[in-house]
């Protein structure tokens, strides 16, 4: 099994940003305890006020195929539109 790594740009609806931080900050702490979650890490884009990224590992493509379409990932998906434009995932191997 290989690792995944996953790069999500977030494009935040003008006048969004803190309410859906402390959305994403609730979000991210459970995801960082589902199995599988190596790593996850929120980032502000300096030159872009609305935009926000997140990094990922996962231990495999089966598990975060399984976070995917959890009851929380569900929920969220649910929330965030309310908060967001829309996102980029880029989803990459190591080499």
């Amino acid at each position: 099994m290989s690792k995944v790594y996953l790069f999500v740009e977030i494009d935040v609806k003008s006048g969004q940003k803190s309410a859906f931080l402390e959305k994403l900050a609730a979000h991210g702490a459970h995801i960082r305890t589902e199995e599988g979650c190596e790593a996850l890490e929120i980032f502000h884009d300096v030159n872009d006020e609305n935009k926000v990224c997140v990094w990922e590992i996962w231990t495999s493509r089966a598990q975060w195929d399984a976070h995917m379409v959890n009851d929380a990932s569900k929920a969220w998906q649910q929330v965030a539109p309310a908060f967001v434009n829309g996102e980029k995932i880029t989803v990459m191997d190591a080499i």
